[in-house]
């Protein structure tokens, strides 16, 4: 399941402080924050596992173009985490993610596409 697949930050414990920055950020339209809190919660990481949430604050960031949430946000349209499945729509998000993102993303955004056709 994703949560076996996606972890938050691996480099920094989850906590109730970083967890209040983090939704005020997202709160406030920054797209790292949004995309990190997505992460929180399809990993239950600080807070319960809840993939329509975790897809909800990937769409936030995904709008601010931020391309690991355009990434996630992807994923989560591909396996239907919190979303309806639909590979159209994931399809989009990675060829977002990939037009927008640091190579590593970049990367990621092209084998996923390359996986889906």
């Amino acid at each position: 399941m994703a949560a076996e697949k996606v972890a938050s930050n691996p480099a920094a414990t989850v906590t109730p402080q970083l967890l209040a920055k983090w939704m005020a950020g997202a709160q406030n339209g920054y797209g790292p924050d949004q995309y990190r809190l997505g992460l929180a919660y399809a990993a239950g990481d600080g807070v319960p596992q809840n993939f329509h949430e975790a897809a909800h604050w990937w769409r936030k960031g995904a709008e601010n173009i931020n391309p690991q949430a355009e990434l996630m946000l992807g994923e989560a349209y591909a396996h239907g985490w919190g979303v309806p499945r639909n590979i159209d729509k994931a399809i989009h998000w990675w060829k977002a993610a990939a037009r927008f993102g640091t190579p590593e993303v970049a990367q990621r955004a092209q084998l996923l596409l390359d996986s889906a056709v």
